[in-house]
């Protein structure tokens, strides 16, 4: 078997980013802090943290933004992967230019997200749940990217996800959480609830 280590994968992920920022951003992004985690969120490809979350020693008071990409989803397509990419640089950028592109604690993507992110290589739709958040390379983008990596498989691991094991348990009582503002709340059979505050519907905690 192929040795795999994610030094590997973050310094190409880093090579990316270089060639990207030169590519679609005219170089104007600051150089991040790229890392590998499992996704906590439920379904999200990658983030942009919206504060500069590394720091040198504690006296730094610049640090670096952080753009992490999601353990369980490198095994996608190349393609795709890129875009999510991408899809990060935008938010860094908005961040540096004190845009505020997203609410409700990061998760819903506004206009000026899609704004900012369709003159950076990429097309955007938008999802009844987070706003204007589905993202895919332009033709142009996909076409160099294809062409300058020549048709690039992609990382080759990827973390898999923990799978969901049913104990029993004395109480029936199911536990909801709002992605949002994160209140709780609790039912005894299976429900479909809205957050008023959050517009956003309550995941059930398994």
């Amino acid at each position: 078997m192929e040795n795999k280590s994610l030094h590997d994968i973050i310094g190409k992920l880093e090579k990316l980013f270089s060639t990207f920022n030169d590519k679609f951003f005219n170089s104007e992004c600051e150089k991040p802090i790229i890392t590998i985690s499992p996704d906590t969120t439920k379904g999200a490809y990658g983030w942009c943290t919206a504060w500069k979350a590394w720091k040198q020693s504690p006296d730094d008071k610049e640090g670096y933004y952080e753009i992490n990409m999601c353990a369980e989803y490198l095994n996608r397509l190349f393609l795709h992967t890129c875009s999510t990419l991408i899809h990060e640089m935008v938010h860094l950028l908005n961040l540096q230019n004190k845009v505020q592109d997203t609410s409700r604690s990061g998760k819903y993507h506004n206009k000026r997200f899609k704004e900012t992110a369709e003159q950076h290589g990429l097309v955007i739709e938008k999802d009844e749940k987070y706003g204007w958040c589905r993202t895919s390379l332009t033709e142009e983008a996909a076409d160099w990217i294809k062409s300058t990596y020549n048709n690039e498989d992609g990382f080759g691991l990827y973390r898999s996800k923990l799978p969901k094991v049913k104990t029993s348990s004395s109480s029936s009582s199911r536990k909801y959480v709002c992605p949002g503002c994160g209140t709780i709340i609790r039912a005894t059979k299976e429900v479909s609830v809205t957050c008023t505050d959050c517009e956003l519907e309550f995941e059930e905690e398994v």
